[in-house]
């Protein structure tokens, strides 16, 4: 809690004033309590005497900071944990988020950190598996006061109790519903971008503008796949859309994807919406079009990879596919993005151009504004923390993605807003391809805008006042 002490400065002023012919005299006196201090001036002919009587004052304590676990007050560090998924099935997404992360803090601490306070960061691989993310956890949780970047749905479901035990404030690398919501999370998850729900919705409004009537379904099992199939059943209601395959929670990872692929084929739906990471997705995208599917696919953020134009499915993407996104696109002329491209740039020049960098550098905003935030409240304690997460109004990203609030109900403060990109493959093939270095001007992962950031009517009207997929 912020203290707030004031000085408070007493003066009672009496004047006294005497005047003369030729030789002129004025003396001041001012007097308050049995303490004074007396000034005495001589201005030409007409000398000016001043006493200042102040009444005693009782100094202020100098506010002391609170700090536990994670926090070094002597050396004013600051410690961060990250539980990144940089061996598993986001990788390709996840290391350029966490050393996104990284190049940010340096730069902060090289700037003379937050009013003094530097920034280090505990970095953990968590390979996207429950066991080692609540195994890393546990080696990591007694020297961190807060986690900025957490790969995964049910890696953080799974961990919950722990973080609610510990006042652990989160972000986590996961955009499933449930985390708007305190009497879920107990309000240690702090969300970024939209859920899984509402993303899902969006979608289905950009496929009903497209003049789409029927969909497949076809998702991971659990708060990933399932959260934003309840968001494409809800949508798919409000705009009379048909859902002619049903493949909820029917592609798991590791086991054969035929009778997902053969389904989506069956059901000759307009569209095809999916939720996988990358590698999955591209297996059935391209099994359901060498079989002879014509209608076209989209997907939530995680679901997409640009490096996905590298490969020999390129050119389906390119074709057939248009993806949801939380933020802006490498390239975009943008404040925020401008000064995260210029750093990057700066620290790995022979790096490729990634769309995840933003997402990497946005989250470590965040967290730099509660921090921020904490120390102006004196309060650097875990508890302190997650109350000063929670006290956020505005985290603005200087447009390359839409402000965050986190004040009000979660009907208030849920992010409803996305944009939608459509794989350019000429555009990314002219600039290098995977050829491409964070040095070139015009570098691009070739993610062409489709739709600016919007809401659609589904999710405009939608009370969101508990997750959409129940755990």
């Amino acid at each position: 809690m912020r203290k707030r002490y004031t000085w408070v400065l007493v003066v009672v002023a009496m004047a006294l004033v005497a005047a003369a012919c030729g030789s002129t005299a004025t003396t001041t006196t001012t007097t308050a309590g049995p303490s004074s201090v007396q000034t005495t001036t001589t201005a030409g002919e007409a000398p000016v005497v001043t006493t200042t009587t102040t009444a005693p004052t009782t100094a202020a304590p100098a506010a002391t900071m609170a700090t536990a676990r994670g926090v070094d007050a002597d050396a004013k560090v600051i410690t961060l944990g990250l539980l990144a998924d940089l061996t598993g099935l986001f990788a390709p997404l996840v290391i350029d988020i966490t050393d996104a992360q990284k190049v940010y803090w340096d730069n902060v601490n090289a700037a003379g950190g937050i009013d003094g306070w530097t920034v280090e960061l505990v970095i953990e691989d968590t390979n996207y598996d429950v066991e080692q993310h609540l195994e890393k956890y546990e080696k990591i949780r007694g020297d961190v006061v807060a986690i900025s970047q957490s790969t995964g749905s049910p890696t953080n479901v799974a961990t919950l109790d722990l973080y609610k035990e510990d006042s652990m404030l989160v972000i986590p690398l996961s955009w499933y519903s449930g985390w708007a919501i305190p009497e879920f999370d107990g309000g240690v998850m702090l969300e970024q971008n939209t859920n899984y729900c509402v993303e899902a919705m969006n979608l289905l409004d950009f496929i009903n503008e497209m003049g789409g009537t029927t969909i497949a379904l076809a998702t991971f099992p659990g708060d990933y796949g399932q959260d934003a199939a309840a968001g494409v059943k809800i949508a798919a209601e409000f705009y009379g859309m048909e859902i002619v395959y049903d493949g909820e929670a029917a592609v798991i990872p590791g086991q054969d994807q035929t009778s997902v692929i053969q389904g989506i084929v069956d059901s000759g739906a307009d569209w095809t919406f999916l939720t996988t990471n990358p590698s999955i997705g591209a297996e059935i995208l391209a099994g359901a079009v060498q079989a002879g599917y014509t209608g076209f696919f989209t997907a939530p953020g995680p679901s997409y990879n640009a490096a996905l134009l590298d490969s020999p499915v390129g050119p389906l993407y390119d074709a057939v596919y248009y993806q949801s996104a939380y933020n802006v696109a490498w390239g975009v002329d943008t404040p925020g993005n401008n000064e995260m491209m210029e750093a990057m740039s700066a620290e790995f020049p022979d790096r490729r151009p990634s769309d995840s960098f933003i997402s990497g550098w946005n989250e470590a905003i965040t967290m730099h504004k509660v921090l921020a935030a904490a120390i102006a409240n004196y309060d650097l304690t875990p508890e302190g923390v997650v109350a000063a997460a929670n006290g956020l109004t505005s985290v603005a990203f200087g447009g390359s993605a839409p402000d965050q609030s986190y004040a009000g109900t979660p009907n208030d403060y849920v992010q409803r807003s996305l944009a939608i990109f459509k794989p350019d493959l000429a555009l990314y093939t002219a600039a290098g391809g995977a050829d491409q270095t964070l040095s070139q001007a015009d570098g691009t992962t070739g993610s062409r805008l489709e739709k600016d950031f919007f809401v659609g009517d589904a999710a405009a009207q939608y009370d969101f006042n508990q997750a959409c997929y129940e755990l």
